[in-house]
């Protein structure tokens, strides 16, 4: 009955209709769609699920926190510059460590005063929908320090960027999510008191935002016009503001702003949590997971720069060991690795079947099956390695109609660690082979799976040096070229002069067109396969 639209309408209008005024307009329910992905972040359910296992898989290297955190400051930038970052602080985070998460992050679209909540009623990314914790958004509006700003948060990217890696490692939760616009010190402790009550032990809070932004494109050069020339300095800079948060100081931290006048663009919620901490954890201590520029990850050396840090804050003792600097490169599988292990092999089958259920049935099963591939098989699980991905049909009726194979895409260079490029060809071979219609959700019990885990290809300088049975084949000529994994030619019992005819037509080539101008590589592959007949490991593919 407390809970009754009526019995809170009838509350408010005792109390002088206060809360009537400030609470927000709910817009019928509407769901606040997602503004950024497919740009800062992946915009399938599938490659969400397997970017932020690979980034939390990278960053095992970051102190580890000796329980579940407090509050964390996270980056918000495009995933390819900040993830790396986020994933460090994220990945202290585990399911059903928290009922409730407040994302504060800074407006960089729409200019206010205060602090805006969202008069929608969930948030939307590609993983599935947030539903806002209502009751709790309601409280914080007054009106004055904190209240509901049309559009605000319509085309915002510094909450909406972290709810993927929320929902990846907490599963459930509902949001808190509010933005900052100009404030000052008396607003910023309003909110902090505010959102002190929220601390229930199941409550996390995060603060999104980058820190120091360098050069013409930020209009912020005192240091010279060139980030790369002012490395050093901006480093220097960054390092001594986060003192102030590792204290920490809030006092201090607003004398250093004025002071330098610093373009951290999340400073209006962080001087919020420096007030929320002394309210409800004040033995909590900062631990710094990561720290790097955008001009120290290669291929994105520029004039301009922007700042990228992890802080978690826990009760205890900070963990041991250094902030992570920019994201490793990813070395490429070398053509004598040893052969993946049958249980690893059977992993990745479970992986691209659990990538068709959540792309076509909207389930969590990619995100479990991911979780499920054990610590051991780092080493594997960080190198680039080419994936293929096949679905057969088995149902004989439609065999007969329309012949066995339903999709079959993968890479033929190593270009994913080798999750992900099970990941990203059993969603290409499911949606977007352009032999057949995508695959429907009724589909998908009739449909086996097949991974096969290739090596990089080798040139040769004859044909003759192929190996059926054993090698899979790339033809090259001019710009055409075509790609049979190895088990196809044994599959259709053919020659290996057979083999070569198909091929070439497969690259719309005549049909003798290998035999004089073509170019080859060749390669091995591991087949790992559902059940039905096929056995797990045996060299070949589909």
């Amino acid at each position: 009955m407390k809970n009754h639209p009526a019995y809170r309408l009838a509350l408010a209008l005792l109390c002088g209709a206060l809360l009537v005024a400030a609470a927000p307009a709910r817009r019928g329910g509407e769901v606040r769609p997602p503004a950024v992905a497919g740009s800062w972040y992946p915009d399938r359910p599938s490659l969400i699920s397997a970017e932020v296992d690979r980034l939390v898989r990278a960053t095992a290297g970051a102190p580890a926190l000796h329980g579940k955190p407090v509050a964390l400051i996270v980056p918000h930038a495009g995933w390819r510059y900040s993830g790396f970052a986020a994933a460090a602080a994220f990945r202290n985070l585990n399911p059903g460590d928290f009922d409730r998460v407040v994302v504060v992050g800074p407006s960089h679209h729409v200019s206010f005063t205060g602090f805006a909540v969202s008069a929608a009623a969930a948030f939307r990314t590609p993983a599935g929908e947030v539903p806002l914790c209502h009751e709790e958004v309601d409280r914080l509006v007054d009106g004055k320090t904190v209240r509901v700003v049309p559009d605000a948060d319509d085309h915002e990217h510094s909450v909406e960027i972290e709810l993927p890696f929320l929902q990846e490692r907490l599963d459930r939760f509902c949001l808190v999510p509010i933005l900052a616009g100009r404030t000052d010190p008396t607003m910023q402790r309003d909110l902090a008191a505010r959102l002190a009550r929220l601390r229930d032990g199941r409550t996390l809070f995060v603060f999104s935002s980058d820190f120091t932004h360098y050069g013409p494109n930020y209009d912020y050069v005192p240091f010279g016009p060139s980030a790369i020339k002012a490395r050093e300095p901006i480093r220097a800079l960054d390092t001594r503001a986060l003192g102030y948060l590792l204290t920490p100081d809030a006092t201090g931290f607003r004398k250093f702003l004025e002071e330098t006048s610093d373009t951290i663009c999340g400073r209006e919620g962080i001087q919020v949590l420096l007030e929320l901490l002394s309210r409800i954890a004040p033995d909590a201590k900062a631990a710094r997971l990561a720290q790097y520029a955008s001009i120290d990850i290669p291929g994105f050396e520029s004039d301009s720069a922007v700042t990228y840090v992890a802080l978690a804050y826990a009760d205890g003792q900070p963990p041991p060991g250094e902030p992570l600097g920019p994201p490793p490169p990813y070395p490429s599988v070398p053509s004598s690795a040893a052969r993946i292990s049958d249980d690893l092999g059977s992993r990745l089958v479970k992986v691209a079947r659990a990538t068709l259920l959540t792309e076509l049935r909207g389930t969590d099963d990619l995100r479990r099956a991911l979780r499920e591939i054990p610590a051991a098989a780092r080493a594997e699980m960080s190198r680039l390695q080419a994936a293929f991905v096949t679905l057969n049909r088995t149902d004989p009726r439609d065999i007969a109609r329309q012949g066995r194979l339903r999709g079959c895409i993968g890479q033929v260079y190593p270009a994913y660690p080798l999750p992900e490029a099970v990941v990203i060809a059993a969603a290409s071979a499911a949606l977007q082979d352009p032999r057949f219609p995508p695959v429907r959700p009724e589909e998908l019990p009739w449909l086996e799976v097949e991974v096969t885990v290739m090596s990089p290809p080798q040139p040769i300088d004859s044909w003759e040096k192929i190996a059926i049975g054993r090698h899979g084949i790339v033809l090259k000529k001019g710009n055409h070229r075509a790609l049979f994994l190895p088990q196809v030619p044994v599959e259709e019992k053919w020659t290996l002069e057979q083999t070569l005819s198909h091929l070439s037509q497969k690259a719309g080539l005549p049909e003798d067109a290998w035999r004089e101008g073509a170019v080859f590589e060749v390669f091995e592959g591991q087949k790992f396969a559902e059940h039905r007949g096929a056995k797990k490991g045996d060299s070949g593919g589909t």
